[in-house]
């Protein structure tokens, strides 16, 4: 029945909401699970996109039929849905899945605190052509592309941080796992786990100081009502997966096949950095201007401070991925050496420029 209302809806997408696409009913119907709204600017200004592109370019035989907000399963269980038939794609978040990709968990971890994550996407893809064995967390499905989310998480509070002797016994709200909390707590916060849907009340009743925040968060969450300041501090960051069902795949002609290899390749690497980088800035923008939000950073000594302090956090990554059968040691050796390449020192960043 889903997939009878799936082909009956898209037929009618190809009539009315892409001109110049083919009339003719389309070859494929593809059902894409995600985890978000409709109005996730995700999905509107970047995964939308991308669906009606692999539409245009095949003249309407490719149809990309969504599902929100966990319609067909739990996020944690997104690549699974892919692998049994449950869903023909899908778009999500590797850290969500705990236990399921070892790597790809945990590889935003361990950011840098002194620099700005500005090109994540193509740190994430040098590090799987320098490990290709991790792609292996991804068996079982046709793995179109994966990115990396720009700016990553920061520090958000309720009054200024300006120093590390300013942040200790602060309460901060955690996200993102063991590691983030062990990264706050060497360097003196006092770190609360919970869900990050609790964060308003929390910080409104006063239970928690701060959080672990992006700019996104500030606006649509609409955190910034409550958090007037941010210290660049780079806590963790996030990666995403979009994958199709590999029979589904097999299946299709070569010319197909190509065009949705065409649109994993650059374009979607191009599409997905321009998406975060606007997204991000915007509501850095929005934050500052509407909400009153403040930017501050750190002393050039404590950023020195924070990396040491949170040596102890490097080494549990390390422990973390030795464990499940991957060399640690060389691949934080290999992570740190494409930040000093590609993600600049926060005083040379992007983001500097909105200082007060």
């Amino acid at each position: 029945m889903r997939k009878l209302i799936a082909n009956l809806a898209a037929a009618a997408l190809c009539l009315t909401v892409l001109p110049g696409t083919s009339l003719a009913d389309p070859e494929y119907v593809l059902s894409l699970n995600l985890p978000i709204p409709p109005i996730h600017t995700r999905w509107k200004d970047a995964i939308k996109p991308w669906c009606d592109e692999l539409t245009r370019r095949s003249d309407g035989r490719i149809v990309v039929e969504p599902y929100f907000a966990e319609a067909i399963s739990k996020q944690s269980e997104s690549m699974d849905a892919v692998r049994d038939g449950l869903a023909d794609m899908t778009e999500s978040l590797f850290t969500v899945a705990v236990g399921q990709f070892p790597f790809f968990e945990r590889v935003w971890s361990v950011p840098d605190p002194a620099r700005a994550i500005e090109n994540p996407t193509v740190i994430l893809h040098e590090m799987q052509k320098s490990f290709p064995q991790v792609m292996e967390e991804c068996h079982g499905v046709k793995l179109l592309f994966t990115h990396g989310q720009s700016m990553g998480t920061v520090l958000g509070t309720k009054t200024p941080v300006k120093s590390l002797e300013e942040l200790k016994g602060m309460k901060i709200a955690v996200i993102g796992g063991a590691i983030a909390v062990e990264r706050l707590k060497a360097l003196g916060a006092s770190v609360v786990s919970i869900p990050m849907a609790d964060f308003y009340m929390s910080l409104q009743q006063g239970i928690i100081d701060g959080c672990m925040v992006d700019f996104n968060m500030m606006v649509t969450r609409r955190l910034g009502d409550l958090l007037k300041h941010v210290t660049l501090l780079s806590i963790a960051g996030g990666d995403f997966y979009c994958c199709m069902n590999q029979d589904i795949y097999d299946s299709m002609p070569d010319d197909l096949k190509k065009i949705i290899d065409d649109l994993s390749g650059e374009y979607a690497d191009r599409l997905f950095s321009e998406f975060w980088a606007s997204d991000q800035y915007s509501c850095l923008e929005t934050w500052k201007k509407e909400m009153g939000g403040i930017i501050h950073m750190l002393p050039d000594e404590d950023y020195t401070k924070a990396r040491e302090l949170m040596v102890s956090a490097d080494e549990q990554w390390v422990h973390e991925l030795n464990e499940n059968g991957l060399p640690g040691e060389e691949m934080l050796k290999r992570f740190r050496e494409l930040e000093a390449q590609y993600d600049p020192e926060w005083k040379n960043a992007v983001v500097a420029k909105y200082l007060n």
